[in-house]
């Protein structure tokens, strides 16, 4: 009965435990899965993050690359100093002095070329050089690459209003709708020095109106406020190429291991011309991000001279990508042609679309390595959990073994002292037989408990060893002695073979026959109804190294260990199924301790078993010297014996 409840009490636990686990290694996976995809879905939104905060970067420094573009154009205007009635009161001398001192300044003094006044008021009309070497006007004739916009001035120098808007095509310059707004005219007011200039990038060219003055020192002559002249600053494009594009991209675009995009800056025309590349073998890659330096056309910027960026928090990728600046000059356009120049970037170690993404990966790569890192760590925990599970069920099962094995010799010994005072016993062969049965049976708790006690002191370390020279025989005869008793109450055939001149051991005596006795009391024990024992001893060599070792094996033909079983059976506790269904009593701790003791000999222990046809254990311990061995009984090397 008690067995069947134990069974029951069991079999529910074990299924209890087993739906727990399940449990936990269910939602530990659904809180896995759910966590992987969350680290996908940031993944995404750090990618679209990076990208957000590389395109506000770039656009910066794109911003600054073209304020200090323009601060070189505008410096140049500024230095000129156009009167705000567009130079009435300034003469041809006061231009070539001002533009002498800024040459003087400049930090690209190259950046003009030259310094014309275009006289579209007189008949005919000509292109006067402002020799700054000479102080002198020199007549010339206009280059090709002026005609276009010489042509534009032309028509549009009628009267000072026309020509602040001689920037427009010639279609909306007159025009009334909201695109055309016309620049208000105070020209005796003081307005921005910047006011008024206009410029041609086709040339490219900085132009400004001033109406009709005197010829050179002829101050006398009147002042026509009718037609209007044109001071025109011609810009050295090579000057650009060399020195001023080369500055600018080392300024925003470089880092200590040099420029960190390919920079290219073309015209703009159809096809395109290049007018600065940095890459030295003139291939030009395909462009990641691009930027219209002279802001957008009139009618996408509704005719205003300045379009800011956008004010929203953050630009989406289709508009860093393509931006156009904000406008400071108004830029001539002619029918047909692009805004003009452009400011095309892109990743010099390949594209941004693949280095954002390598930085996605690289972060879902960390991510689900952390991931893995954690259900590792669950499943070592699940592990845990299990090892700890029977580990606490197997203690459990010690605990009801001793306290079978406790119960059995106590009940025994009580018995016989309940007998014996009562007077039950009587005669000296009875009291001799009961006291050689209380002997017994204290003997088996001295040992139980003796067992018990050196597993404990084995596990925690304090155990102290007496290491000492030892002749195998000699071990092996304590180890015989003290289990003589066992081994003819069971009724086992004995035998030894004892190889003659086996090299000494080192080692502590008692320990040592401490395990052999294990070793033949589990023989005894689990030998089946064959009731045979076989312990020898013999040289040997190491596993792997050839080290000279002396092997004493203990052997039997009973149950047997199944190969599943066979390293399970040196943990503590353990007992085989077979051993179980067998109802053969034990404590599960005869091997551990027999284990622990050969390791702690500098040797090991090994088994070799079938079942149903026995198992032979193997104490493996290293040869420490030579010396003749005694026999273990009597002159024979090989004897055998028979307890009945």
């Amino acid at each position: 009965m008690y067995d069947w409840i134990s069974l029951s009490r069991g079999l529910k636990s074990f299924v209890g435990d087993h739906l727990l686990l399940t449990a936990l290694v269910c939602t530990m996976s659904a809180v896995l899965l759910i966590l992987a995809t969350l680290q996908y879905r940031w993944s995404r939104q750090v990618r679209e993050a990076n990208e957000i905060r590389i395109g506000e970067n770039l656009r910066a420094e794109m911003m600054d690359w073209h304020a200090d573009l323009l601060h070189e154009f505008s410096a140049v205007a500024v230095s000129l100093q156009v009167s705000p009635d567009s130079g009435a009161h300034d003469d041809w001398h006061d231009y070539l002095e001002r533009f002498s001192d800024w040459q003087k300044t400049a930090p690209h003094p190259a950046l003009v070329e030259d310094l014309f006044l275009s006289e579209t008021s007189a008949a005919p009309e000509r292109i006067l050089l402002v020799d700054v070497s000479h102080d002198r006007l020199e007549e010339v004739v206009a280059d090709a690459s002026m005609t276009r916009l010489l042509d534009r001035l032309q028509s549009r120098s009628h009267n000072l209003e026309e020509a602040l808007e001689a920037w427009r095509p010639q279609a909306s310059s007159n025009s009334t709708s909201p695109v055309s707004s016309s620049v208000p005219v105070n020209p005796g007011r003081r307005a921005d020095p910047m006011s008024g200039w206009q410029f041609d990038p086709s040339v490219p060219a900085l132009v400004h109106p001033i109406v009709h003055h005197a010829l050179p020192k002829e101050k006398s002559t009147a002042v026509s406020r009718g037609q209007v002249d044109w001071l025109i600053v011609m810009l050295n494009l090579d000057a650009l190429q060399t020195q001023v594009f080369p500055a600018l991209a080392q300024r925003h675009f470089a880092t200590d291991g040099g420029l960190e995009y390919s920079i290219t800056i073309s015209s703009g025309e159809t096809p395109a011309r290049i007018l600065y590349t940095s890459e030295n073998d003139g291939k030009q890659p395909t462009p990641e991000v691009q930027m219209s330096i002279f802001g957008p056309p009139p009618e996408i910027s509704g005719g205003h001279t300045w379009k800011a960026p956008s004010n929203s928090r953050y630009l989406q990728a289709s508009e860093w990508r393509n931006l156009a600046a904000p406008t400071w000059f108004p830029i001539f356009r002619y029918v047909g042609e692009a805004p003009g120049w452009q400011l095309l970037l892109s990743q010099r170690q390949g594209s941004l679309e693949s280095a954002l993404e390598g930085i996605r990966k690289r972060n879902l790569f960390l991510s689900y390595g952390i991931l893995g890192l954690l259900a590792a760590s669950m499943s070592l925990v699940v592990l845990a959990s299990q090892r700890a599970h029977r580990l606490a069920r197997l203690q459990m099962d010690f605990v009801a073994t001793v306290s079978h094995e406790l119960r059995t010799p106590l009940a025994v010994i009580q018995s016989a002292a309940e007998n014996i005072s009562d007077g039950v016993v009587g005669g000296p062969e009875q009291v001799n037989r009961y006291g050689k049965m209380i002997r017994n049976q204290t003997r088996q708790l001295s040992d139980l408990v003796e067992q018990i006690l050196s597993f404990a002191a084995t596990r925690d370390g304090k155990v102290r060893y007496r290491m000492e020279e030892l002749s195998v025989a000699e071990v092996l005869d304590v180890a015989l002695a003290n289990t003589e008793d066992m081994i003819r109450q069971a009724g086992c055939a004995l035998e030894t073979d004892v190889e003659p001149d086996l090299p000494t051991v080192l080692g502590d005596r008692l320990a040592i026959a401490q395990c052999l006795q294990n070793l033949i009391i589990n023989a005894v024990k689990y030998g089946g109804d064959q009731k045979w024992v076989r312990v020898e001893a013999k040289s040997g060599s190491g596993a792997g190294n050839g080290a000279s070792e002396v092997w004493i094996q203990v052997s039997d033909r009973g149950l047997g260990i199944p190969h599943s079983e066979i390293e399970q059976i040196f943990e503590p506790f353990y007992r085989t199924t077979s051993v179980h269904e067998a109802q053969i009593h034990g404590t599960g701790l005869g091997l551990p301790l027999a284990r622990s003791i050969a390791e702690a000999m500098s040797g090991r222990l090994s088994v070799e078993s079938e079942p149903g046809h026995g198992s032979t254990f193997t104490l493996h311990l290293p040869a420490f010297g030579h010396r003749k061995m005694k026999p273990v009984s009597g002159p024979e090397v090989s004897t055998k014996t028979h307890y009945e």
